[in-house]
């Protein structure tokens, strides 16, 4: 079994993640508009794509009616991109699953617009299987 790489490791607060860590092209979407005439949802837009750093956090199991399903907490590290909002959606096709990710919250730490620490989730019967 190869050894680990030093990029793969959950980077402390105070730093960067390296750029070699940054190895998954995610694609961003911005939620669909509403219609004015009958207020359906249309579906969600591409807004743009990036290179990303993954990391899974923490997961739970949550009962619903006679069902249990996962929620995985993921931080994505990409570098400083304008018009990251809080809606959006994360794609990620892992293995020719496709995973969605839901923004929680979207944080530049040091606020010097090097990059963007992007904390969000996934929810399914399958939540982080792809890790």
């Amino acid at each position: 079994m190869p050894l680990r790489r030093l990029s793969a490791g959950l980077p402390r607060p105070d730093q960067y993640t390296p750029i070699g860590a940054m190895n998954r092209q995610v694609t961003f979407y911005s939620p669909g508009v509403r219609s004015a005439t009958d207020g359906t949802t249309g579906a969600p837009q591409a807004a743009f794509s990036t290179w990303a750093a993954l990391y899974a956090i923490a997961g739970v199991e949550i009962e619903k009616a006679q069902q249990i399903a996962q929620k995985v907490s993921h931080l994505v590290v990409i570098p400083y991109q304008l018009g990251v909002e809080e809606n959006m959606t994360i794609q990620y096709l892992d293995n020719g699953a496709t995973r969605i990710f839901q923004i929680e919250a979207v944080d530049d730490p040091d606020e010097l617009r090097v990059q963007l620490k992007i904390y969000c989730f996934e929810i399914g019967q399958n939540a982080g299987a792809g890790s």
